[in-house]
């Protein structure tokens, strides 16, 4: 496999990869410091990942397609002359294929392959142009969407804050079931000797105060 192939083959893997960590980041960043910059530095952040992965699908498929792609940031990466060389060859039989190399050619006459090169200086080319159309193109949506009304924030305001009203009442209520005293239950039927002698045994492992095992008592005597 030719350095070209790996190269283009590891672009394809690095362009998800750079989406996914800026994503991240941004996701992170917004976590850490809420707010109004905080939101539009990480829509920059993602945006540039996007970017980055578009200027590199560019020059690397689609400089394998369309050559003159590559060539056109090439000099970005020479300071002679750019030449392009294109070679058929046949990987199998009945298949061919077209491989093209760029050549810096400096003023003394050297040649060197900048294909790599010229590859890369193409991913930062066409993604800074992909960067400020996607920055255009959001500046455009945000310019032509529908605004809100006054009343119709207010409305919102209204419902998010009855929604929170009735949430932080429904906790409460749930909160004070739960520290809600459990009351200490009797044996239910059976004979005066046995609700006493069950209220004792609550008593004496501490499940009931002496206070209310005395009332309790009291009440168990008094329905004689």
């Amino acid at each position: 496999m030719s350095d070209s192939a790996i190269f283009t083959i590891g672009m394809f893997l690095l362009g998800p990869a750079i989406i996914v960590i800026f994503s991240l980041s941004a996701k992170l960043a917004l976590r850490r410091r809420p707010g109004p910059a905080a939101k539009l530095g990480c829509a920059l952040l993602v945006l540039l990942g996007v970017a980055a992965f578009c200027g590199i699908m560019v020059a690397s498929a689609g400089g394998a397609i369309h050559p003159p792609l590559v060539e056109r940031a090439a000099p970005y990466a020479c300071d002679g002359t750019v030449e392009r060389l294109s070679q058929n060859y046949s990987y199998k039989p009945g298949q061919q294929g077209v491989s093209h190399t760029i050549y810096c050619i400096a003023p003394d006459g050297t040649r060197r392959d900048i294909t790599l090169r010229a590859i890369g200086a193409a991913s930062i080319y066409y993604g800074l142009y992909a960067f400020g159309g996607l920055i255009l193109l959001g500046l455009l949506l945000a310019l032509f969407r529908p605004r809100r009304t006054d009343s119709e924030i207010a409305d919102a305001n209204a419902l998010a804050s009855a929604l929170r009203d009735k949430m932080a009442e429904r906790l409460r209520t749930d909160a004070d079931i739960m520290r809600r005293p459990a009351a200490p239950s009797d044996a239910g039927g059976g004979s005066v000797e046995d609700r006493l002698r069950h209220l004792q045994s609550l008593r004496d492992g501490g499940l009931i105060s002496e206070e209310e095992y005395q009332a309790k008592r009291a009440e168990i005597l008094g329905g004689l």
